[in-house]
């Protein structure tokens, strides 16, 4: 059995990168997740000290054993995707015997886990739900609750079978908030069945921009609230006092011994780009208190609640999307009594003191209203019954907007485009072409459309082409008839002494759509013009070179290139047109006529080139 699952295991996390190869499909990109796991053995169906399903699902502080994980995914549609992910953790919450001290505790158990999935989403908006099955393989070091018969310490592992349900929420074209739930079942005694809940960012890979949009910079607007939420860990332990508390920053960052996760709120108004002020609340239950050195390290105790009230004057010292800040204020928390922190009240009061408080941290913002905020706040008390303590929050920063209008006008033309990103400052415009105006409405901005009152084709710099012969207007002296010599059909001249003239050439363009070698109506209209040209007794030859624009591996647009020029020539033999007098070639993305970073310039550069020599014989 175990081997049959690091088979399954092996194979998904190998699908998983078999999908470098892609075409031009800008819907198949690559995801990169990381955030925070929280493993629990408990409702899980069995007996003590594990428990009844989905008992005390959410009982953050008894059961949740917090770790890391990383992971990869692709799409393979616009619904189904894969994901192959790698989770590290340390177990130090097993279960619930029902005592006053929930948590049934064993010594930082090592965890680590692969996982490989499929899944399907219910959405194409920001808010995006899905299910997901696949399999993994998961590693936990031998304690009293988990024994495979081998030397106690021992990491053994087994094969899991998983299920999930999860949503993602996207903030931005590039960034999503992920949380998830995985049900992980074991066959194997000495791995017990269990929960893995994940809360993470992801970000896509590759360019994402679809046609018509442009990323603007976020501007910054003084005087603007934001509104804040989030967990909020609280620790008794690295503050400098004797057991059970410890020395200063000792084991800052041991989640499981010491931190208790609650939540927390807050309000924030800037003063200035740089200054602001804000208000926190935050509720909490305190179930480990220190450590006094044992191999159960965290010292439990009874669930004491935990409330506080902050205000702080925070300075932020960037501009951009990281911003790092400084804060100091004060407030006043509130903590119930227990064992080590007692007042002449009686036992259980909940009694409270004010607190000088210190930050450091920082925000990122994900778009101009929703930010990430990462923050650490020491709490300093004078009161013996309040210990000293660090509040370190993890949260999601809302800004709302303002009615107030920016000091400083930097958009002379009022299209709502800043000047410093404005190409055409002067003149209002939309943010797709940079500021600049489309008088006619062909998606050719006015500074680079040859026609610009007329609307036109793309291919043709922004001019029409009224006979549709390939010659666009303002450079077809017949353009309101068919030609193919500049636009004007070739002259018939009758005589009976033919003189050989020098030969005419042409050329002709016909375009595809994206990934594709299809003929659309106007393709066959110009091809049907020129095979209804060229007369059975003329000596001509055509040379047709296929063109694919940068999206795509160089093989695959080489090979699309040839296909295209193929599909002429096809076209062309079922018009009677001699074969051996057509000649093909394939040029892949290798001689671009237009930048391809837009989508007008893509489109450019899916093209077929028709070079043909004309004489009479």
């Amino acid at each position: 059995m175990k081997r049959k699952y690091a088979i399954i295991t092996l194979t998904l996390s190998m699908f998983v990168w078999a999908q470098t190869s892609f075409s031009q499909n800008t819907d198949k990109n690559w995801y990169v997740e990381t955030g925070v796991t929280a493993t629990d053995f408990f409702p899980v169906g069995e007996d003590a000290p594990q428990g009844e399903f989905m008992d005390e699902f959410l009982n953050l502080n008894d059961h949740w054993n917090l770790g890391y994980y990383l992971g990869v995914s692709r799409n393979l549609t616009n619904n189904l995707s894969i994901s192959a992910r790698g989770t590290i953790n340390e177990i130090s919450k097993f279960g619930s015997f029902g005592d006053a001290d929930e948590s049934v505790l064993v010594d930082n158990l090592k965890y680590y886990a692969l996982d490989g999935m499929i899944n399907y989403n219910f959405g194409q908006g920001k808010l995006r739900p899905y299910i997901a099955v696949g399999g993994g393989y998961t590693w936990l070091e031998e304690g009293p609750f988990n024994t495979s018969g081998n030397t106690a310490g021992d990491l053994v592992g087994a094969g899991t079978v998983n299920g999930s349900v999860g949503f993602n929420y996207w903030i931005s074209d590039k960034f999503a908030i992920n949380l998830q739930t995985t049900y992980k079942h074991v066959f194997k005694d000495y791995l017990p069945k269990h929960w893995n809940h994940n809360l993470g960012i992801s970000y896509k890979l590759g360019t994402t921009q679809q046609e018509g949009t442009e990323t603007t910079p976020m501007t910054s607007k003084i005087g603007r609230w934001s509104f804040e939420a989030g967990l909020s860990a609280v620790d008794f332990y690295p503050v400098g006092e004797d057991a059970p508390q410890g020395e200063y920053f000792d084991e800052f960052f041991n989640l499981n011994d010491h931190w208790n996760l609650g939540f927390y709120v807050g309000i924030n108004r800037e003063l200035t780009d740089n200054l602001s002020i804000s208000a926190k609340g935050t509720i909490n239950e305190i179930s480990k208190y220190g450590d006094f050195g044992d191999a159960d390290e965290s010292l439990l105790v009874d669930n004491l609640k935990y409330y506080a009230l902050d205000g702080m004057i925070n300075y932020n010292f960037g501009k951009g999307k990281l911003r790092p800040f400084l804060a100091v204020g004060g407030g006043y928390s509130w903590l119930e009594e227990g064992a080590f922190n007692t007042s002449s009240e009686t036992p259980g009061d909940i009694v409270g003191a004010g607190t000088v408080n210190g930050s450091v941290g920082l925000k990122y913002w994900l778009t101009d209203k929703i930010g990430v905020n990462l923050q650490t706040t020491y709490k300093h008390s004078f009161k013996d019954y309040l210990p000293k303590h660090f509040d370190h929050n993890l949260g999601v920063v809302y800004r709302l907007s303002s009615s107030e209008k920016e000091e400083e006008n930097n958009d002379r033309d009022g299209d709502g485009i800043p000047d410093e990103f404005d190409i055409c400052p002067d003149t209002p415009g939309i943010a797709q072409f940079g500021g600049c105006p489309d008088t006619d409405g062909d998606s050719v901005a006015d500074k680079d459309d040859l026609c610009p009152e007329i609307k036109g084709e793309i291919e043709y710099g922004g001019c029409p082409d009224t006979d549709g012969d390939g010659f666009p207007d303002n450079k077809d002296k017949c353009p309101t008839v068919v030609g193919t010599i500049e636009g004007c059909p070739a002259e018939v001249v009758e005589t009976e002494v033919v003189t050989i003239p020098d030969p005419a050439v042409g050329e002709r363009k016909v375009y595809f759509d994206f990934d594709s070698s299809k003929l659309d109506q106007n393709a066959k209209e110009i091809l049907d013009n020129i095979a209804a040209n060229l007369k059975n007794d003329a000596g001509y030859n055509i040379s047709i070179i296929g063109h694919a624009d940068s999206r795509g591996t160089d093989r695959y647009n080489d090979k699309l290139s040839v296909e295209r020029a193929q599909a002429i020539k096809n076209y062309l033999d079922s018009k009677k047109l001699s074969n051996s007098n057509i000649t093909i070639t394939g040029k892949g993305e290798s001689a671009p006529i237009a930048p391809n970073t837009t989508p007008e310039g893509r489109a450019k550069n899916r093209r077929v080139e028709l070079i043909i020599n004309i004489s009479a014989k």
